[in-house]
């Protein structure tokens, strides 16, 4: 009877402390557990920011799209972290070029038509995280020529300048011949920008040409072109000068058996010496409209007084052989083109043996 009670009692006492033995190990797994999930949030945390850091990295390159051997500013900033106090290091083709503390903006030459430019960025924040950033740089190398669809005199050695109203043409050359395949002209997309807005109309697969009208006096026409591949791969945007001049005439001799000379223009001073003289006024830079008489009105005026002339060309005669002096003027203007106008006058001596007192027309 004593032995059956000793036994039990000490199967009683002795149960607990097998149950707790029995325990330990899944105690110890829920310890190991409980710190791998630790583990692994403060992990997937780290990754997170390192990701969301890299999606709110605010880039701006100046410019965007820039031509051949411009040079190119690169500038980041983040409103989750201080660049101020990262480490940043700045590489061109895989060769480390510029490395510092809160080096955020980083400037460059670009490359040639046609050449591929690698820029990266690597940044290492003071908290731990890592950004990596990788910039390609393709440019195209674009050639424009333009000119206005204005008169010039024969042998005129300029091109006609850009007038109030007047219609210009632009062609633009891209130079592909460093581009993969070398890429004809036709392949490429154009988009055409005036004063700062898109013209959706002349912009598009292939349109290498633009044509528009001249601005009022007075006023400036800011004329942009983008060139891309079809992959946005390669691109360059340049800009287009057009300087805005005043339409003027000059005045020439126009001899009976050469025609007009327009080797020398007429000095706004001079003696006449022969019995008839014959002065062409030329207009520089006024529309070419389909015909003179219609779309140019000419005003001539000896001493002030207007006569009936209404051509280009005017005749002085000698008749009476008086010594004298006349002032001939001449106002142009457009009769469409308003805003297309000039004076010109000259003074002419008559010597008393060959001349005037007044011009006969």
């Amino acid at each position: 009877m004593y032995m059956l009670r000793f036994f039990l009692v000490s199967a009683l006492f002795s149960l607990p402390f097998f149950a707790l033995a029995q325990t330990m190990p899944s105690y110890q797994e829920a310890m190991d557990k409980l710190a791998e999930e630790q583990r692994q949030f403060f992990l997937q945390k780290s990754t997170t920011q390192k990701s969301v850091v890299g999606n709110y990295l605010d880039v701006v390159i100046s410019p965007p799209t820039p031509e051949p051997g411009a040079p190119v500013r690169i500038a980041i900033e983040s409103y989750l972290v201080d660049l101020y106090k990262a480490s940043i290091s700045w590489s061109i083709n895989g060769d480390v070029i510029e490395r510092g503390t809160g080096k955020n903006i980083f400037t460059f030459k670009n490359g040639p038509s046609g050449k591929l430019t690698t820029i990266s960025v690597h940044i290492n924040t003071n908290t731990g995280e890592i950004v990596d950033r990788t910039f390609y740089f393709t440019p195209i190398g674009i050639t424009t020529m333009w000119e206005a669809d204005a008169y010039t005199p024969p042998f005129y050695k300029g091109k006609a300048m850009m007038v109030p109203q007047a219609s210009v043409r632009i062609v633009a050359t891209p130079n592909t011949v460093n581009t993969p395949d070398s890429i004809s002209t036709a392949r490429l997309v154009y988009t055409w920008k005036k004063d700062g807005n898109v013209d959706a109309s002349a912009s598009g697969y292939g349109k290498n040409y633009y044509s528009f009208v001249g601005p009022k006096p007075l006023t400036n026409t800011k004329i942009s072109l983008g060139v891309s591949s079809l992959d946005d791969s390669m691109g360059s945007e340049v800009q287009v000068y057009l300087p805005q001049v005043r339409p003027f005439v000059l005045f020439y001799e126009k001899d009976p058996l050469l025609g007009v000379l327009y080797n020398k223009p007429l000095s706004s001073d001079f003696t006449l010496d022969k019995k008839e003289f014959s002065v062409s006024a030329e207009p520089y830079f006024f529309s070419n409209e389909r015909g003179e008489a219609q779309s140019l009105k000419y005003i001539w005026s000896v001493n002030g007084s207007t006569v009936q002339n209404y051509g280009r060309n005017i005749t002085l005669r000698n008749d009476t052989g008086a010594k004298g002096s006349s002032v001939v003027s001449l106002s142009m203007r457009g009769i469409t083109k308003t805003f297309q106008s000039a004076n010109k006058d000259f003074k002419v001596n008559f010597l008393e043996s060959s001349s005037s007192a007044r011009p006969i027309f």
